[in-house]
């Protein structure tokens, strides 16, 4: 799976918009909107920040799909 198309998912389980995950990571909600369509690859930082803000436990997996898709 696609790191986009995880978060997006990830984000909705939570019930938490754009706007609201941009807060919680420190991150504008148009960047996040920007990698959730698969415009942008998220930074290493970013995708942390994202997956503290989203309570996620393994978090060097979630990392590795936004820093290394092809290995996915």
């Amino acid at each position: 799976m696609s790191f986009h198309i995880r978060l997006k998912e990830l984000r909705q389980q939570e019930n938490l918009t754009l706007r609201k995950l941009g807060e919680k990571a420190g991150i504008s909600y148009s960047i996040i909107n920007s990698i959730e369509n698969g415009r942008i690859i998220p930074s290493k930082d970013v995708a942390l920040a994202l997956a503290i803000a989203l309570k996620i436990e393994d978090r060097e997996s979630f990392v590795s799909l936004a820093i290394n898709p092809s290995q996915v």
